[in-house]
């Protein structure tokens, strides 16, 4: 009798394995209605770094998708005669379409529960008085929000700068796994950090001794810190640097100076391309609250600043 338990219950594991697998890939059917003639291409943005494709052509003014997902995910319909894409969410619930090509936010979709909660939200925020300020509020009270990072990317173009930065780091968990968070990560990454106003980003650097120093590690909440960036071979940096410390004496204001040679990668290095510090001497003035005051300064430009600067 033993000998027949163990294969039971071998099936058993293996079925208690498969069907969660099973079940966690969920069905989509797309139906749709359109003027549109030819292919149409369905994007899937299913993965944190990826995004899958499907083409169809239109039949008498009807097409069909299907496929599975994961989870709800953002997806888009493109054809070239639309000048931008639909973008909806999928999951596992049939959903028809009447695609408005002209003006395709208008489209009609039916039977996504979570399209319905996407279009809502998009609803509020164009009508809202304040759009950044309510898009702000919505990403403090939903940083797990699978809609967030969708909407910040397609709408940065509205955002400011320092907006769009600073609501990307309160996104959490799920929000971070989405495929348009990874987009927010590489336009950050290949966008300068450094505007007036803007939050300064975190960012390593090397001292003489080789030791790694970051941003938040130097920089104190209750003093100003100005940024120093210089190397040995610049004559003009170490009187600019005699200059700002003799500027600095008595104010609430802490001199760091960084010096790109302690850094192997020299001007490659990916602190100064993340600041776009692309000459030297360059400066960057740091309140206490870590806001940037002023980049790229000069040093008339400095001497005005250091007007306003209390002293300590």
């Amino acid at each position: 009798m033993a000998r027949h338990i163990a294969p039971i219950r071998v099936l058993a594991l293996v079925i208690g394995v498969l069907l969660p697998l099973a079940s966690s890939a969920q069905g989509f059917e797309i139906s749709g209605e359109s003027s549109l003639t030819g292919t149409l291409t369905l994007n899937v943005f299913d993965g944190d770094s990826t995004s899958h494709s499907f083409t169809t052509k239109s039949n008498k003014g009807r097409f069909y998708f299907s496929g599975t997902v994961e989870k709800p995910v953002v997806a888009s319909i493109e054809h070239a005669a639309m000048q931008r894409p639909l973008y909806f969410f999928i999951e596992n619930s049939p959903i028809a379409i009447n695609v408005n090509a002209t003006h395709p936010e208008a489209s009609i979709i039916k039977g996504s529960r979570s399209n319905s909660e996407y279009r809502y939200l998009m609803e509020r925020y164009r009508a809202a008085s304040d759009p950044n300020g309510f898009l702000r509020q919505y990403v403090r009270e939903n940083s797990n929000s699978q809609f967030a990072p969708f909407i910040l990317y397609d709408q940065m173009p509205n955002l400011d700068e320092a907006v769009v930065r600073q609501l990307v780091s309160q996104l959490t968990a799920e929000a971070r796994s989405v495929y348009h968070y990874a987009l927010l990560r590489r336009w950050m990454r290949q966008t300068p950090a450094v505007s007036d106003g803007s939050e300064m980003p975190d960012f390593a650097f090397l001292d003489a001794k080789k030791n790694r120093h970051t941003f938040a590690q130097e920089h104190d909440s209750t003093s100003y810190t100005l940024l120093f960036f210089t190397a040995g071979w610049c004559d003009i940096c170490s009187r600019w640097h005699n200059q700002a410390s003799t500027m600095m004496e008595g104010k609430n204001v802490r001199l760091l100076p960084i010096n790109i040679d302690d850094n192997p990668n020299g001007w490659d290095a990916q602190y100064l391309k993340q600041l776009d510090v692309d000459h030297l001497p360059y400066m960057i003035l740091v309140d206490p609250k870590g806001l940037v005051v002023a980049s790229d300064l000069r040093m008339w430009e400095l001497e005005r600043l250091a007007r306003r600067i209390p002293v300590e």
